[in-house]
């Protein structure tokens, strides 16, 4: 058993994602079950970054009436582009995103205000969605999670079935804020803010001394399943998700707790 990984991305695997979503173009703000990589997929060319930065430390305190380009440059706040549809390069994404006029800060106050309403674990980050045809930020994104009640329990049983775990997630999850929350998993093993690549160069660089489960939930999940040893889709949170991430997929589980059962089946 020491030998097999399994993988786990985070939002709709191991927890429950929390999003509040500006619409800048339409002015409209609300919690919302459609994830980041859904909104950029319906864009023409669109790409999700996500805020290298807690909230707390550099956004909280500041004007609202300030752009948030100006706030990212003068606090020297990196993003990091974790989901593209179409062909762009990074720093066309994050270019664009230091030139913006549109989005204050008062956006990011705004989505933040209603997440808190809600019962959340005190892990949060900021997502922005560009439209690459109008050159604009499209939306803002305020996301909070919540573990699933089945996760602590599943990770013990693995730890004590000496099965290493890791999470991969494209959310701003941090080692230290998650560790507290998931003891069974080693803090080095926590890596959030991965883009597809980054999840597949994992799966890629495991399977040279592990069998390697990748247990994936959306789009953004699909290079590292179709890399995996076993590909594991969750079907545990209601999304629209492609038909090549069901075909790519030995399993389906609407449990996080069903990985349990699977390993059995294949180890016994």
């Amino acid at each position: 058993m020491s030998k097999l990984a399994v993988v786990f991305d985070g939002a709709g695997v191991i927890y429950a994602p929390f999003r509040i979503i500006k619409d800048v173009e339409r002015g409209v703000t609300k919690r919302s079950s459609v994830s980041g990589v859904t909104c950029t997929d319906r864009l023409e060319r669109g790409a999700l970054a996500v805020l290298k930065t807690r909230y707390e430390e550099t956004i909280e305190k500041e004007d609202p009436a300030k752009n948030l380009s100006e706030l990212m440059k003068e606090k020297k706040i990196e993003n990091k582009v974790i989901y593209k549809k179409d062909v762009i390069s990074d720093q066309e994404v994050i270019e664009l995103l230091l030139r913006d006029t549109n989005v204050k800060v008062r956006d990011v106050h705004e989505t933040v205000t209603i997440l808190k309403r809600c019962d959340i674990l005190p892990v949060m980050g900021i997502g922005l969605i560009v439209d690459m045809v109008e050159r604009a930020i499209r939306y803002v994104i305020a996301g909070g999670i919540n573990l699933f009640p089945g996760t602590p329990k599943l990770f013990k049983e693995l730890r004590e079935l000496g099965v290493l775990t890791f999470i991969a997630s494209g959310d701003r999850i941090e080692q230290e804020e998650m560790a507290v929350y998931l003891p069974d998993v080693l803090p080095e093993h926590i890596v959030g803010m991965m883009n597809p690549d980054d999840k597949r160069e994992l799966v890629r660089r495991l399977k040279k001394e592990h069998t390697v489960m990748m247990v994936g939930d959306d789009r953004n999940d699909y290079l590292a399943m179709q890399e995996a040893d076993i590909a594991v889709l969750s079907l545990q949170e209601a999304a629209d998700r492609p038909k090549e991430i069901f075909d790519v997929a030995d399993y389906r589980i609407k449990n996080v707790g069903e990985i349990r059962e699977i390993i059995k089946e294949i180890w016994g």
